[in-house]
C-alpha cells in the first residue's frame, strides 16, 4: 500500500514538471531598435512592448490563451480565444508580440499580435486598470497546465517605490505575487496547450491561425 501511494506520487510529480517544462519563454524590448523619433513617439504616448520568443516540442498543438485577474487577493479568469478559433503552434520556436497602451483615464489596451501570420491580432484586451504599472516578464511556469507568459503588475513594494527586477528574479509564479508581497490589482496572461481537433459539421465557425495553412470556415 505504501509503495502504491509512493507510486501515484512520484506520477503526480512527474507530470507536474512535465507541464513546467513544455514550454520556455524568453523576452525582448523591440522598441528599443526602432528608430529615436519613434522611441520618442511610443515614451510620449506610454506604449510598452515585449516580444515573446515560445520555445518547445509543439507539433501541431492548440495553445489556448487565458487572462487572470487578481483583485483584492480573488482571482478572475477568461478565456482570450473563443472555441471556433484554433492557434496553432508548429515550429519549436514561436513569436508572440504584446503592447500596452493607455486607454482612457482608468484603462489599460493589451494587444496580442503574431508576427508569422502578417501580424495577426491574437486579441485585443481592454482592462479598468492603472497605466502605472509595466509588463513584466514570468520567468516561472507555475504547478499548472496554464503556463504564466506575461504580467501587467506593479512590483515588490518597498519603500519609496516598488521594486520590479526583484519580482521578476523572485522566482515566484504570478498567482502567488499577492500572498507572498501584498502585489494587487494585476494581470497576467496564460497559455495551455493541447491536441488540435479538427472541425466538424457542428462548427458553423472554424478559423485557424497558424504560421502555415492558416484558414477560415464558415459553414451554412
Amino acid at each position: 500500500m505504501g509503495k502504491k501511494i509512493i507510486f501515484t506520487a512520484l506520477f503526480a510529480l512527474t507530470t507536474i514538471l512535465a507541464q513546467a517544462q513544455q514550454i520556455k519563454v524568453e523576452y525582448e524590448n523591440k522598441i528599443s531598435s526602432l528608430p529615436e523619433l519613434i522611441q520618442q513617439y511610443f515614451e510620449m504616448q506610454k506604449v510598452q512592448h515585449s516580444r515573446l520568443m515560445i520555445k518547445g516540442n509543439f507539433n501541431g498543438k492548440r495553445a489556448k490563451i487565458g487572462k487572470v485577474i487578481c483583485d483584492k487577493g480573488s482571482f478572475i479568469e477568461r478565456e482570450m480565444l473563443a472555441d471556433y478559433v484554433h492557434f496553432i503552434l508548429v515550429d519549436s520556436i514561436e513569436t508572440l508580440d504584446f503592447m500596452a497602451i493607455p486607454y482612457g483615464k482608468d484603462s489599460i489596451r493589451i494587444s496580442c499580435f503574431y508576427p508569422s501570420n502578417y501580424n495577426r491580432v491574437i486579441f485585443n484586451d481592454t482592462v479598468r486598470i492603472d497605466n502605472m504599472k509595466i509588463l513584466l516578464e514570468t520567468f516561472t511556469s507555475g504547478d499548472g497546465p496554464d503556463i504564466p507568459i506575461i504580467a501587467y503588475s506593479m512590483g515588490i513594494p518597498i519603500k519609496d517605490g516598488t521594486w520590479y527586477c526583484g519580482l521578476r528574479d523572485s522566482g515566484v509564479e504570478p498567482r502567488k505575487w499577492h500572498e507572498k508581497y501584498g502585489i494587487d490589482g494585476y494581470i497576467f496572461y496564460t497559455i495551455r496547450l493541447e491536441e488540435d481537433t479538427p472541425p466538424d459539421n457542428k462548427m458553423p465557425i472554424y478559423i485557424k491561425i497558424a504560421k502555415q495553412d492558416a484558414h477560415a470556415i464558415h459553414q451554412q
